[in-house]
């Protein structure tokens, strides 16, 4: 069995991101990281190897913050703050930019675009993962890019 940190390590930022890609709020986004870890500890599953970690990961944060969506509490509060990327997470001039347009697609569109252009998963892991068909993967980071492209003023980006 693994030591807890390593596993912590390695999967907190992706948990992280995810989390903040749904919410939009860092607070709410520390909470699923901390409640999708305590979840870890509680089951502690063994994994395969640590892309199936990683995917576990994945399902288990984009479930929670779907559930967390979905909350009447959620639902009957305002949010005060927007999303501030901070400086250390920018590493081009673009990139605030286009992260605050994923941020704000769709959230069909969102996940997609996500795990294939920053975890740089295949389409067919993407399908795997999310158990959902390649054709739809497809189809989403199709519509999700044509989202972006019209959001960032026409400029076209193969592989953001």
């Amino acid at each position: 069995m693994e030591n807890f940190k390593e596993v912590y390590d390695r999967n907190i930022s992706l948990v992280f991101r995810i989390s903040l890609m749904y919410l939009k709020n860092r607070q709410d986004a520390e909470d699923i990281s901390q409640d999708i870890f305590l979840k870890y500890l509680d089951k502690m599953p063994s994994f395969e190897s640590i892309e199936h970690e990683k995917a576990w990961f994945i399902v288990a944060t984009k479930n929670k913050a779907k559930d967390n969506l979905k909350s009447i509490w959620r639902s009957r509060r305002t949010d005060l703050e927007e999303i501030t990327i901070e400086a250390n997470d920018v590493n081009e001039d673009n990139t605030t930019d286009i992260l605050d347009k994923i941020l704000n697609l769709p959230r069909k569109y969102k996940l997609v675009i996500y795990m294939y252009y920053y975890e740089t998963y295949s389409i067919k892991e993407i399908s795997s993962i999310l158990s959902i068909k390649e054709s739809t993967v497809q189809t989403q980071l199709s519509r999700g890019r044509d989202i972006l492209k019209k959001e960032l003023g026409g400029m076209d980006y193969a592989r953001l």
